[in-house]
């Protein structure tokens, strides 16, 4: 209970950290005047796609979860939305855990497989978004900072890839580097390293064909370019003059990168900071960007949130069984 409470201190303090690096130049005229300008005819266009980019993750979680059994549609959606949901309302991330025992409850899927599908998700995301972003700015004349920007992390990307691609169909051999690699490094720091390569590795098992792996990356390509919709539709609500597709992609990648640090339920904090940062590249200035991450980040909250309401409802649970869901059989959660 204490390390619980020491964690959730800790994740306000860097919220309200980063919300104060976010507004700490602000002028609030200019930013109140950005909001009462904006054209929020686009408002209910952006809540939809937000919603429907959930429905895409479902989908694209199936695929990850093939090689144990393929499940239903219905459990996984409601899980997703019930998971997102979570995570922007209560405390820790507990919405990972929550979609996972879920569906280990709902579908009777052994919860160490479901976790190492979310890990998946995870590793997906990151390596799409950083793709998407540096091929976006490579192919666009711009600045030469975003092309910087965008090779370094074409770069990473492709660097991400080659060590899941490698860890898949070559394990034995992969492990080996690790193993090597880590004995040069301090027990306390080696060790750890090659208990998460092994459990990446027992990850990917989950992928165990190349077209198992082609569909998820189509899929996550689909994912992210639907959120980066949204953005793009926040960029014309405030008449914004940047390049709209290497911008939003922008955005996106810096806001998701901002938000998967620790933080405050809901991102608040995070998700202004990554915005902020994203549309300084392109010389949007400080009050204009929280004005539009505002907007932005409301949106999504009752897009998520009412898409959670929404499965909760028609799964016949409260906010208090989502606290305290349990898996089911001899599973628990590490």
């Amino acid at each position: 209970m204490r390390s619980r409470t020491i964690r959730l201190a800790v994740s306000v303090a860097i919220s309200v950290f980063f919300l104060a690096l976010a507004v700490r130049n602000v002028e609030w005229g200019q930013a109140l005047a950005a909001l009462r300008s904006a054209n929020y005819l686009y408002v209910l266009p952006m809540i939809g796609v937000t919603v429907w980019t959930l429905y895409i993750r479902a989908q694209r979680w199936r695929i990850f979860l093939q090689s144990v059994r393929v499940p239903a549609m219905r459990p996984l959606v409601a899980a997703t939305n019930i998971g997102f949901m979570a995570n922007m309302i209560l405390p820790l991330r507990i919405g990972e855990v929550v979609r996972a025992v879920l569906v280990n409850r709902r579908e009777g899927l052994p919860l160490s497989a479901v976790l190492a599908s979310i890990l998946l998700e995870r590793i997906f995301d990151m390596f799409t978004v950083l793709l998407l972003f540096g091929l976006s700015a490579l192919a666009v004349p711009f600045s030469a900072e975003v092309r910087q920007w965008g090779l370094m992390l074409t770069a990473l990307a492709a660097g991400i890839g080659g060590v899941i691609i490698l860890l898949r169909w070559q394990e034995a051999l992969a492990l080996g580097l690790i193993g090597t690699v880590c004995g040069w490094l301090p027990p306390r720091i080696g060790e750890p390293v090659k208990g998460f390569a092994r459990g990446f590795v027992k990850a990917l098992d989950i992928l165990k064909s190349p077209g198992a792996f082609a569909r998820a990356f189509a899929w996550s390509i689909y994912l992210w370019l639907v959120i980066a919709s949204v953005y793009t539709l926040g960029i014309f609500a405030f008449h914004l003059a940047v390049p709209v597709v290497v911008a939003s992609l922008v955005i996106m990648t810096v806001i998701a990168i901002a938000v998967s640090v620790p933080s405050a339920p809901g991102y608040i904090g995070s998700f202004q900071l990554g915005c902020v940062l994203a549309m300084a590249i392109f010389g949007v200035t400080q009050s204009d960007a929280l004005a539009f991450s505002i907007v932005l980040h409301l949106t999504q909250f009752v897009g998520t949130v009412g898409a959670g309401v929404y499965s909760l409802w028609m799964e016949n649970m409260s906010l208090r069984d989502v606290e305290s869901v349990r898996p089911s059989g001899d599973d628990t959660v590490a």
